[in-house]
């Protein structure tokens, strides 16, 4: 290990050293978060929790004794003097959302080797429905390529404290504990499908399952407000992106209206769950995608298109601004056309925000507040497992 990496590395610890005393009972307090007992475990190993709040990484640190190097979202690098900041302070691996990122990869392992214990929040992605996320192939790959221990790291009562769709937090209960621990030698003796579906059954988490028996209340303020950026077609009427939202109410522009409560249950419309609401959609959106012809599915008008550059620098591309379509072949921004077989991969980042692959170049797409990117997404896999 070179010297650089040994000064880094110790001043990371002194900033956990730090840090710990201080931030643990403050997070514990506003979270309202209960931790199982410390893990009493040598390092290194690797984590896996699911994910649902913006400051997972900081419970799940105060969860666990060891000090951990976090795999984040490659946008929060692009945010200058915070980002430099963070590096300097924590140094978290960057992974670039809607591609593949082969240097994640060997910079997990690289910390590993280096005796370091690394997390990853094993869905990719934030919960918009309550239920844990498809959790890819690729992790369970890499959990026996490491050659370290794995942990299974669980939240409980993150997804009502702070849907991913929404603009506020809300007080209520959450849960941390350590669902599991594979040893290298149990790890060996399985494949990389039955780690996965180890992984996948740990971190499961149905938030509306787990409401039903608990019933705790998540008491907050405009707690219906950016729900339109999970939930984009209308039951009432079946059209796409007129549902708007204010303060605990969530309704359409055909005079749907439903209230959100501090359950997270909804009154007044055809469904009771954001869940069940989510169910729906998804079987409403295949018969879009079915029916699509040469119109377009939806658009959104008043975008921003940027390329992802090296060193964390985020071009805008004057040529993409304007109105985002999508048809059945291709993804229109601006005046840029993007043939969606040369796109290799898309995801979201933030609450709505497209980050995608096309031709090698990666590039990111926002729309403002309440922009949907979720629906572009939705109706991409949709297309992509289709033709």
């Amino acid at each position: 290990m070179d010297t650089k990496r040994v000064r880094n590395y110790r001043r990371h610890a002194r900033v956990y050293q730090i840090l710990r005393p201080l931030v643990q009972p403050i997070f514990k307090r506003v979270f309202r978060l209960e931790s199982g007992p410390p893990l009493e475990l040598e390092g290194p190993y690797l984590v896996y929790a699911n994910h649902n709040t913006d400051l997972d990484s900081i419970l799940v640190q105060i969860g666990l004794k060891e000090d951990l190097y976090f795999v984040a979202s490659e946008h929060i690098f692009r945010v200058g003097l915070l980002s430099r900041l963070l590096v300097y302070l924590v140094d978290p691996i960057s992974r670039l959302k809607g591609s593949t990122d082969m240097g994640t990869v060997r910079e997990v392992m690289r910390r590993l080797k280096d005796g370091k214990n690394v997390c990853i929040f094993a869905e990719g992605n934030r919960s918009f429905n309550g239920l844990t996320g498809h959790i890819p192939p690729s992790v369970g790959k890499l959990a026996k390529a490491c050659k370290v221990p794995l942990v299974t790291y669980k939240f409980e009562g993150g997804y009502f404290t702070t849907p991913r769709w929404s603009f506020t937090m809300r007080k209520g209960q959450m849960k941390g504990y350590v669902a599991n621990v594979y040893s290298v030698e149990q790890l060996q003796n399985m494949s990389a499908d039955e780690v996965n579906a180890a992984i996948q059954a740990d971190l499961f988490e149905d938030a509306y399952a787990r409401q039903q028996e608990e019933k705790i209340a998540f008491k907050g303020k405009r707690l219906a407000e950016g729900l339109e950026t999970a939930l984009f077609i209308c039951p009432s009427c079946e059209q796409v992106g007129t549902l708007q939202s204010k303060d605990n109410e969530f309704f359409c522009t055909c005079g749907l209206k439903a209230t959100y409560d501090v359950y997270g249950y909804l009154s007044g419309g055809p469904f009771t769950t954001i869940t069940e609401w989510d169910r729906w959609q998804h079987t409403k959106l295949g018969e879009i995608a079915g029916a699509l012809d040469q119109d377009p599915a939806f658009a959104d008008p008043n975008v921003q298109l940027r390329r992802v550059a090296g060193s964390h620098r985020a071009e805008r591309l004057a040529a993409g601004e304007g109105t985002l379509t999508m048809y059945q072949d291709r993804l229109v921004c601006g005046n840029l056309i993007f043939p969606l077989d040369q796109i290799s991969d898309m995801a979201l980042y933030g609450r709505g925000n497209i980050a995608f692959t096309s031709q090698g170049k990666n590039y990111t797409i926002g729309g403002g507040r309440s922009f949907c990117g979720r629906k572009y997404l939705e109706l991409y896999h949709r297309l992509k497992t289709t033709r």
